[in-house]
């Protein structure tokens, strides 16, 4: 496939339809693992790729244990000579962290200070809260992905390729991001439970409160406990966040220790709950006996982290409408991304070594077959971001005024070898589209680092030696379930619309040119 001049490809649904689904999805509401918001959009994905002609529709019925918060608030007492009691403002529950019974749990709230420790010891530094709720000042989540990942080239309007992969570098060497939090240094819920604490109050720092507000983080920690799964009867150790100015007021009013805090979380725990994996194929007109696999994930908080299923319905229409495709096409929505702890699974190789698996580790490992015949996996995740950031001089959380770097990793199947056909490909693709007038840019292609991080649900198919076109961009408000003022938009007016359709047509226009390569060249 080639985006002509107009900028379509063949079967390819237009703009209207695709922004539609968007907004269809928006309202499904939060899609967290196996949540009623998540079963109805994964029911209208199956029913729309169902109608896809000819396209082999299947499910997988998965179980787990499914935590989901109702009701968190956090209020504090302190003498009349101490301060203001009340409501203290919370900007959201740290998910999968415990519960409480409706009243809450009470205690004198003791502060920790800062974490992570320099020593990396934490037994020692819960044991003050002991029978208390401790406050903790999670550190500012910047981290340099220099190396985590490694740019190979890009595109940016009036720059050659690598130029624009020398922008992004700079711009990945100093990265503010809430996503980088519960990532890297998640606070460890399971330490404090071990050691006696009745909850946790964690304070964000360094960042504008309207960015760090219905931020669901993490969402790659385990439950506090033994077994790492939540139970009706195990209160694990409930947690809330609050923002920097929360937290050092709260830190204030600790000092005197004579401050009690009450801290609600109840929640919904189900074990055995179901949620589905929705999968299916389109043949090949070739007699190759390989195929491509096409991936995303579909639960989560908002209008672009969980878009990628809307990518892959237009890409089923657009392939199933081309006269011969080579290889077989496997299309793999898969539930679990947002409760990774019990949806991932271990593939070791280490000719591809990486660090972190996605929750189509469990969709490979069910179906050997196909990722066995298998030689190219393509990822298409968080379609549309624009870029926001906090403002250095206001301390603003405001629009860059540009799109979210389009960060791509490309890999061949041989990582050592000088040629790298899905690289090639990808960037031709944005190009043709962008001269097609449709907006794909900036766009960075990557590949694991010395610290191999291979972000999103394309680490797997790496894992396993395919090679790999896997869009992921991390914009700031990846895990926000909406923001302060209009939540119910879980951020769509954070989304464009053209970019969102021009990221979709150069994955199109990539897997055609892939598809017709063989697979020593891949």
């Amino acid at each position: 496939m080639t985006v002509t001049t107009g900028g379509t490809a063949a079967g390819m649904p237009g703009l209207p339809e695709v922004w539609q689904w968007q907004q269809q999805l928006v309202g499904f509401g939060t899609r967290y693992t196996g949540s009623s918001g998540h079963a109805a959009y994964v029911d209208w994905l199956a029913g729309q790729l169902s109608a896809v002609p000819g396209f082999q529709m299947r499910t997988d019925r998965l179980t787990f244990s499914r935590w989901l918060a109702r009701e968190f608030s956090l209020t504090v007492s302190v003498p009349a000579s101490a301060g203001r009691p009340g409501t203290v403002p919370v900007t959201y529950y740290y998910p999968y962290s415990g519960q409480t019974p409706p009243g809450g749990v009470t205690g004198r709230l003791v502060d920790l200070g800062l974490y992570p420790l320099a020593s990396g010891s934490t037994g020692a530094f819960w044991a003050p809260a002991r029978g208390e709720i401790a406050l903790v000042r999670a550190a500012p989540p910047e981290f340099s992905l220099d190396v985590a990942q490694t740019a190979t080239g890009g595109y940016v309007p009036g720059q050659i390729s690598a130029m624009a992969a020398i922008e992004y570098a700079a711009y990945a060497a100093a990265q503010a991001n809430p996503l980088f939090q519960g990532i890297f240094e998640p606070v460890p819920l399971l330490d404090a439970k071990n050691a006696g604490v009745r909850g946790v109050v964690i304070a964000w720092t360094g960042l504008p409160d309207d960015e760090v507000v219905n931020q669901y983080n993490p969402f790659t920690t385990p439950y506090p406990a033994a077994s790492g799964l939540p139970a009706p009867g195990d209160p694990g150790c409930p947690a809330v966040w609050v923002g920097d100015a929360a937290g050092a007021e709260l830190a204030g009013l600790a000092a005197g220790g004579q401050v009690t805090a009450t801290l609600v979380l109840t929640a919904d725990i189900t074990t055995g709950a179901a949620t589905e994996t929705v999968w299916g194929w389109l043949k090949g007109s070739g007699d190759t006996g390989q195929h491509i696999i096409i991936n995303t994930h579909t639960d989560g908080p908002n209008a672009v982290e969980e878009n990628g299923g809307l990518g892959l319905l237009a890409l089923a229409r657009h392939l199933a409408a081309l006269p011969a495709r080579n290889r077989d096409m496997y299309f793999a929505l898969v539930t679990g991304h947002f409760q990774l702890p019990q949806f991932s699974r271990t593939i070791v190789n280490p000719v591809h070594p990486e660090v972190g698996q996605g929750a189509v580790s469990t969709w490979m490992l069910d179906h050997p077959h196909i990722w066995q015949a298998a030689v190219l996996g393509v990822t298409a995740e968080h379609l549309g971001a624009t870029m926001w950031t906090d403002d250095p001089e206001t301390g603003q959380y405001v629009p860059a005024g540009g799109s979210e770097w389009g960060a791509t990793y490309t890999m061949p199947r041989d990582v050592l070898s000088l040629i790298n056909a899905e690289k090639d490909a990808y960037l031709s693709a944005v190009r043709a589209v962008n001269a097609s007038g449709w907006p794909d840019h900036p766009v960075a292609t990557v590949r694991p680092g010395s610290f191999p991080a291979y972000f999103g649900e394309g680490s797997s198919l790496y894992a396993t030696g395919l090679g790999t076109v896997s869009l992921c961009p991390s914009p700031t408000y990846l895990l926000q379930a909406g923001d302060a003022q209009q939540p119910q938009l879980l951020d769509l007016d954070k989304l464009d619309q053209r970019l969102m359709y021009g990221q979709i047509l150069a994955l199109a226009q990539t897997i055609g040119t892939l598809d017709a390569l063989p697979a020593s060249a891949l």
